[in-house]
């Protein structure tokens, strides 16, 4: 009874592992993804859980900003979205000598991560009421090529694109629209233009499908491109809401993460289709509308758990000091600051211990194998010692009667007295 006990404990564990190793276990792999993730050096932003620490910002900026906040920046995020007409869009102004990036990227290209915002169109083609139509049926494709032709030439094959970033806002040319059909033809458009980057030798991009949180709350299933042309799922989240919330704590960013296209509903959007989140602007914000907290320093706090305890490419704050985002600077956001530099300081954007709440990375498949294998096997033992100790039971009552028929007859006839092996006391002791 004892064995059947410990046997069935055994196989609810086993059971208990299967499914706490399964719940962490990465969803598989594309073929694509798997090239890509193959072909990019470990130290660069990846199409996975890298939780690397990017920042808003010039190169140049970069020792100032290492000073104020404890970051060693490998990772700067700019903007080329602002292009007149197609020679300025498949002339990125960051690809010149004459600029910071390629240095910096040069200087240090397994490590120095670049991401790039970068429109589908040109300012020229907004005008064009059917440029969703026409992009959507390929037509610029080929001004697509000359752009990542003149990114891989100026070394900067490796960039994470944030292409047509926004798009649910009405604030840029490249915005989805306002009917069924254009949010179809943009998601068209999307796939059309990465396809004929990644055609580029020496491309190496990841696409970062970005939205802006809370505002136009179209279903993001109408405006997905698919997960063949979507490397990363993106969302700008800043502390500021049209929605009404709290004056700050913890009921201020439960209701922040629950607005509508809001953090919540985007990090499960991206996880249902096994891409990792990243959050390529957040910042604290005197916004008078949507309203910021100004310097809020539990943001932050609440920004750092929430990275940790789920699976993050990247994330970069704003800190151009632009749009009324607060930049890392101890003398205009000490309280932001000094939340923002614990976090980095106690390793919380590694998935450390953030406010007391663990995050540990998931059971490595090979580890939850190995447990499995060796709990089946033990079980595998106890069954057969069962089976064996059945067995011996079984057979018990046949070796002993065996025994006495073999022993009363050699006693017989040593005596000659035909005496049973009753009588000679050789009866087993009653149980």
């Amino acid at each position: 009874m004892v064995l059947r006990i410990v046997m069935v404990l055994a196989s609810v564990l086993v059971l208990g592992v299967f499914v706490a190793g399964a719940a962490s276990w990465p969803a598989p792999a594309t073929t694509a993804e798997a090239a890509i993730s193959s072909s990019r050096p470990a130290g660069l932003v990846q199409a996975g859980d890298s939780k690397t620490i990017c920042i808003v910002d010039e190169p140049d900026h970069l020792a100032q900003d290492d000073k104020l906040t404890g970051v060693n920046y490998n990772c700067v995020e700019t903007y080329t979205d602002a292009d007149p007409t197609w020679a300025d869009w498949v002339n990125p102004w960051i690809t010149s000598p004459n600029e910071l990036f390629v240095p910096w990227v040069a200087a240090d290209p397994t490590h120095h991560s670049l991401i790039d915002t970068q429109n589908l169109i040109p300012d020229s083609e907004a005008s064009n009421p059917n440029w969703t139509a026409d992009c959507a049926a390929g037509d610029f494709n080929t001004y697509a090529k000359q752009f990542a032709s003149k990114m891989v030439q100026a070394g900067l094959g490796y960039t994470v694109i944030r292409l047509g970033h926004e798009m649910n806002g009405n604030w840029y040319n490249d915005s989805l629209g306002t009917t069924v059909a254009e949010w179809q033809q943009w998601e068209q458009c999307f796939a059309e233009e990465v396809t004929a980057m990644r055609s580029v030798p020496g491309a190496h991009f990841l696409f970062d499908w970005c939205v802006n949180a809370n505002y136009r709350d179209i279903p993001l299933a109408d405006f997905y491109p698919g997960n063949a042309y979507v490397d990363i799922i993106g969302i700008d989240f800043y502390d500021g809401s049209s929605v009404p919330l709290p004056a700050s704590g913890t009921a201020r960013w439960n209701a922040l993460v629950a607005e509508p296209l809001g953090l919540d509903t985007v990090e499960a959007f991206a996880a249902a289709h096994a891409k990792p989140l990243s959050i390529p602007e957040w910042g604290t914000s005197t916004a008078p509308q949507p309203a910021g907290d100004d310097d809020d320093g539990a943001y932050v706090q609440d920004m750092a758990v929430f990275i940790a305890s789920h699976d993050v490419a990247y994330q970069a704050w704003f800190n151009a000091d632009l749009d009324h985002v607060l930049p890392l600077n101890p003398a205009v956001a000490p309280q932001s600051v000094a939340a923002y530099t614990a976090w980095v300081a106690d390793g919380s954007f590694q998935g450390a211990v953030v406010a007391g709440v663990l995050n540990p990375a998931p059971l490595p498949v090979a580890e939850v194998a190995s447990i499995l294998l060796l709990l089946a096997a033990a079980a595998l033992l106890c069954s057969v010692s069962e089976f064996s100790r059945r067995r011996r039971r079984r057979r018990a009552p046949l070796i002993g009667a065996r025994h006495r028929r073999t022993r009363a007859h050699s006693l017989g006839r040593r005596s000659g007295s035909g005496v049973t092996p009753t009588d000679r006391g050789s009866r087993r002791p009653a149980a």
